[in-house]
């Protein structure tokens, strides 16, 4: 088992920015109106601060939240993720990140650890599908909770994180 400070700056950044990563595959896949994308990134942010858990018996999880929690205490300001999800790029370049994040877990934690490090990063991923409805009119009707720009995202990043499609 390991923890975050196992790691090197370089592999901590990247395991953090995995987090985000998950979201922005979503998100990015199909842009809605800003209130959309914004309530997409509030679920993943709710979601990754109070899963810790549902992932007790995996360390790396827990203090990576301890992370966040301790940078969230200490009044650090997070990237600004509607900013993140329009980026030119974005959507391609979290799925970049996702797989490196999968080659570090799988090179430097044991079977267990990263396969649950991998689940928690779907999950994200998933909570951030049904975290804002698409498409419909001014009112909302006819928006759907997951549209199929995010469930072929969902698929890719399944792939990238190396986990069988359901």
């Amino acid at each position: 088992m390991s923890i975050l400070s196992d790691y090197s700056a370089d592999e901590q950044t990247l395991l953090l920015r995995s987090l985000s990563a998950a979201a922005i595959a979503i998100a990015a896949a199909s842009l809605g109106s800003r209130r959309e994308t914004a309530a997409e990134g509030i679920a993943a942010a709710t979601y990754i601060m109070e899963s810790r858990g549902d992932f007790l018996d995996n360390t790396l999880v827990g203090s990576v939240v301890h992370e966040l929690e301790t940078r969230a205490d200490a009044g650090v300001a997070f990237p600004d993720f509607q900013q993140q999800a329009v980026a030119d790029g974005a959507a391609a370049g979290a799925l970049v990140t996702l797989r490196e994040a999968t080659a570090l877990l799988d090179s430097r934690t044991d079977a267990d650890e990263a396969a649950g490090y991998k689940r928690w990063l779907l999950e994200i991923a998933q909570r951030t599908a049904h975290g804002g409805a698409e498409g419909g009119n001014w009112l909302g009707w006819g928006a759907v909770q997951v549209n199929d720009a995010e469930r072929a995202a969902l698929a890719q990043v399944e792939q990238a994180l190396g986990l069988p499609t359901a």
